[in-house]
């Protein structure tokens, strides 16, 4: 059962309680708690996790980041799925994203 469950139509967004940057490639995500950047919670993306968490940022929806990494990466539909889900079931819990 996905974590996210998408309504058609609808896409992902960031938190508006983090701050991220891409520093040499990698995305660094820092979430802001009570005002203030909690430097015990930062996040680092590697190259695949960055160009996600680029599109979330245009509110694309998770069939479209799943999409893009079938054809970015030639991953197969079930593969780029699961990725996908393990991904997003990541940033939701740890508070980054939100659904639109």
């Amino acid at each position: 059962m996905p974590i996210l469950t998408e309504i058609p139509g609808q896409g992902l967004q960031r938190s508006r309680n983090v701050v991220s940057r891409v520093v040499a490639d990698e995305a660094i995500v820092v979430p802001i708690r009570r005002g203030a950047a909690d430097m015990d919670s930062i996040y680092t993306f590697n190259e695949t996790g960055t160009s996600l968490w680029a599109l979330i940022e245009t509110n694309r929806s998770a069939a479209e980041l799943v999409s893009h990494l079938q054809s970015q990466y030639g991953l197969s539909a079930e593969q780029a799925a699961a990725d996908t889900e393990k991904f997003l079931a990541d940033l939701s819990e740890a508070g980054l994203i939100e659904q639109l």
